[in-house]
């Protein structure tokens, strides 16, 4: 009895095992935070920012790396599965890189511990080479950063980047594992503009930043990996247009434009979306897109909830890291907790101290700079401007004539290569105005804060025209091209716009020291001319220059271009040559 009773039993549950089968289940939703940043640029101190708020300007020191890690650490705190992200452009920039190389950055940035990295153009301003060594100083045993980017081919073999392999220094992919989650992560540098903005080596190729992507994204797929993060350097714009191209991307943490992203309204500061953008894939899910503005400012904190490998929520908001001494930037106030109220409330600023830790080694390194630095070159009466031909005259500066700067510019390299007989320089080649009051060694280095170097060309008077002829139609013929324009010192020449390329530059003419005039240049006579090496590169539509370079008539002088500019302001007074613009800019220091 015993017996029938049992399998009575199990007939019965049976039959309720098959009539109701057990459903597996749900997957629970997975969260994840990314603390980002990107287009630091060597800015390693703090700045001072100013901002608007209730009708008046303030001022408060903001951003510095030390700062920047404090927020990182604060984020890791507060939230599980966190990622550590860096868009690129980590080097160049500053008087940092300029007097410590790459070894500065890679201390701090270990320190801080990026679990990727991605390559962006700068960090090929002193070639192949260069950023071979930063890659090998980025990363210790406490902290492995991967370093990415898909669509950098350096010959394997022949560049330092990739003696045996194609992997030897990056990779174009990684696969990086949270709480027993996938998460796939793809590298893009932004190719055109590295090629024409900075010095990868010539072997070394730069592809198509979407059809990268789609090739990486399908490898992870491949292996089953469906939490998809783009770390790109190829502008805000484009990981726009890239996300509603591509299936199965998630998230895009980017750089290169320089973005900030979040309201500021508040704060008189305009800004260029909202942060996080939030678009569509090419399968029609939510992709959130994060950028973390430059030099050290902002740390984006993006939170991202997946439903099974699907999106289902984004939010987060940019932290500009500042100080807490808030001040007027002119006049009397009585209290300054209105503004910190505000300040603390907007959702976009946070005030934290910095570091302890690297705050320390900035100091050390301070006094290294600042002793550099802070040599008083020349005083300035009014503001010199960069103001590029064919852009709105500014207000500040006044009837001065079209980018004076460049022209100022290209005078010091005719200093420092005395034996060339014009020099010329494009006009985007510097960063800012120079501002009234004293000019400082410092200054000249943020003027010119990539790793130029002059170069003289043997050029003939034909070529010359053929260079002046692709200079112009570099910058009238595209949207952002306008800083290609050459400016020039002992030489000049007529445009006309309404010809066509080959026949808009006429009459050249070049300075003739002995004679002291003005002397027509010949076709076949043979010239020197002295320029920055991003433009003997063939950079900014300068081709010839390259053909000319690559053919052994380009001599590298190794004189860095921002000392070249120091030393010429150094002794302005001294300098006899004659000048597109008013000599009286700059009085030199007495004694």
């Amino acid at each position: 009895m015993k017996q029938v009773v049992i399998s009575s039993l199990a007939l019965s549950l049976l039959g309720a095992c098959a009539s109701t089968p057990q459903q597996p289940a749900a997957p629970k939703p997975f969260e994840l935070t990314i603390a980002h940043i990107n287009d630091h640029h060597s800015h390693l101190a703090p700045s001072e920012l100013t901002f608007d708020w209730a009708g008046q300007a303030w001022q408060v020191e903001a951003g510095g790396f030390p700062r920047m890690t404090a927020m990182i650490d604060q984020i890791r705190q507060n939230n599980q599965n966190v990622l550590t992200l860096h868009a690129g452009d980590a080097i160049t920039g500053s008087v940092f890189f300029k007097r410590l190389g790459s070894a500065a950055d890679a201390r701090f940035m270990n320190d801080t511990c990026f679990d990727a990295f991605t390559i962006g153009n700068h960090e090929f301003d002193t070639g192949d080479v260069g950023l071979k060594t930063f890659l090998d100083q980025l990363g210790t045993t406490r902290c492995n950063t991967v370093k990415l980017s898909a669509n950098i081919e350096p010959e394997i073999g022949v560049s330092p980047l990739t003696p045996q392999t194609a992997t030897d220094s990056f990779q174009p992919y990684t696969i990086i594992q949270r709480n027993g989650q996938s998460l796939g992560l793809v590298g893009l540098t932004i190719a055109q503009r590295t090629m024409q903005t900075s010095h990868p080596d010539k072997t070394t190729r730069l592809t198509d930043e979407l059809a990268a992507a789609q090739r990486s994204v399908a490898a992870l797929q491949a292996q089953g990996i469906e939490k998809i993060i783009l770390l790109t350097h190829v502008q805000y714009q484009n990981d726009i247009d890239f996300a509603g191209k591509l299936p199965g991307v998630d998230v895009i943490i980017g750089g290169d434009s320089h973005t900030l992203l979040g309201d500021f309204s508040a704060f008189g500061i305009d800004a260029d979306g909202a942060y996080p953008t939030q678009v569509t894939n090419a399968e029609g899910d939510p992709v959130c897109i994060a950028h973390a503005y430059k030099y050290s400012q902002v740390v984006g904190e993006l939170h991202v909830t997946f439903d099974g490998d699907r999106v289902a929520s984004c939010s987060g908001r940019p932290h500009y890291v500042i100080g807490s001494d808030v001040q007027p930037k002119a006049g009397a106030v009585t209290t300054v907790q209105p503004v910190l109220d505000a300040l603390d409330q907007s959702g976009v600023f946070t005030r934290i101290e910095p570091d302890t830790q690297q705050q320390a080694w900035l100091d050390t390194y301070q006094q290294q700079i600042d002793a550099f630095a802070n040599e008083v070159l020349a005083k300035v009466p009014q503001r010199i401007c960069t103001q590029p031909i064919g852009t709105p005259r500014r207000a500040e500066c006044g009837q001065q004539q079209s980018s004076g700067l460049q022209r100022l510019i290209a005078e010091s390299f005719l200093a420092a290569a005395p034996d060339a007989d014009f020099a010329i320089q494009n006009g985007d080649g510097s960063r800012g105005d120079i501002e009234p009051g004293t000019f400082t060694v410092g200054d000249a280095y943020k003027l010119l804060p990539y790793g130029n170097t002059l170069m003289t060309i043997e050029i003939s008077g034909s070529e010359l025209k053929q260079v002046l002829e692709e200079a112009l139609n570099f910058a009238v013929t595209g949207d952002d091209n306008i800083g290609a324009y050459p400016y020039g010192a002992n030489i000049q020449y007529s445009i006309n716009l309404q010809q066509g390329f080959g026949d808009r530059i006429s009459d050249i003419k070049v300075w003739d020291d002995e004679q002291q005039t003005w002397k027509a240049v010949r076709p076949r006579d043979t010239y020197r001319v002295v320029t920055n090496s991003y433009i003997a590169g063939g950079q900014s539509g300068y081709k010839t220059f390259l053909t000319l370079s690559d053919r052994g008539r380009a001599h590298n002088t190794g004189i860095d271009y921002a000392q070249a500019f120091a030393d010429y302001v150094r002794q302005f007074d001294q300098l006899k040559r004659p000048t597109q613009f008013a000599t009286q800019e700059f009085v030199p220091v007495k004694e």
